[in-house]
C-alpha cells in the first residue's frame, strides 16, 4: 500500500473522527462519556496505523482495516445514542453489533499469526467480547418483546451491556497492541 495512499484514509478518517468529536460537544454527560471513550479507541488505532506506517510497513493494511471498521462501530454507536425512539436505537444498535462481528473477526485474524500461547490467550479474550456482544443481542430481543413506554427502561439495560462491551474491547484491543 502507498504511503500517499494511507495518509489519504487516515486524512478521511480523521475527519470522521472530528465529527464524532463534534457530537460529542453536543450531547449530554452521559452520552459525551460513551463518545469519549470511542474517540480514545479510535485514537489509539490511528496511532497504531501511524507507527506501522513509520516501521512495519506490512501491517499498515490490517491496522487500518482495523481502525475503519472500530470507526464504523463508533458511528452507529453515536447514532444509538443520539436517537429518540425505540425503532432507530434498535436499528443502530443492530448496526453497531454487526459492525463490532466484523471487527472481533479483523482481530481474531490478526491473532492466528501469533505464537501459540500469546494467541490462545488473545483467543480467550476475544471470545468473552463475543460473549458480551451475544448478551446485547439477547438483551434487544427481550426489549422488543416489553410492551407499552418500558422502552426507556429497556434502552437503559441495552445500553449499559453496549458499556460492557466498549470496557472489553478496549481491554482486548490493548492486549493486542
Amino acid at each position: 500500500m502507498s504511503t500517499t495512499t494511507v495518509e489519504d484514509q487516515l486524512a478521511e478518517v480523521r475527519r470522521r473522527i472530528d465529527r464524532l468529536q463534534a457530537l460529542a460537544q453536543l450531547d449530554g454527560a452521559e452520552e459525551r462519556l460513551r463518545i469519549q471513550r470511542h474517540l480514545d479507541a479510535l485514537h489509539q488505532e490511528e496511532a497504531s496505523v501511524a507507527a506501522a506506517a513509520r516501521s512495519a510497513p506490512d501491517e499498515v493494511e490490517e491496522k487500518l482495516g482495523r481502525l475503519k471498521t472500530r470507526l464504523v462501530v463508533a458511528e452507529h454507536s453515536v447514532a444509538a445514542d443520539v436517537s429518540d425512539d425505540w425503532a432507530t436505537f434498535s436499528a443502530a444498535v443492530e448496526g453497531e453489533l454487526r459492525c463490532w462481528d466484523n471487527y472481533l473477526e479483523r482481530l481474531q485474524a490478526s491473532v492466528a499469526a501469533k505464537a501459540w500461547k500469546a494467541r490462545e490467550q488473545a483467543e480467550a479474550a476475544i471470545g468473552d467480547v463475543r460473549t458480551r456482544r451475544l448478551a446485547i443481542d439477547e438483551r434487544l430481543a427481550q426489549a422488543r418483546a416489553a410492551t407499552g413506554d418500558a422502552w426507556q427502561e429497556q434502552r437503559k439495560r441495552v445500553t449499559a451491556a453496549r458499556d460492557e462491551l466498549e470496557q472489553k474491547a478496549a481491554e482486548l484491543s490493548t492486549k493486542l497492541k
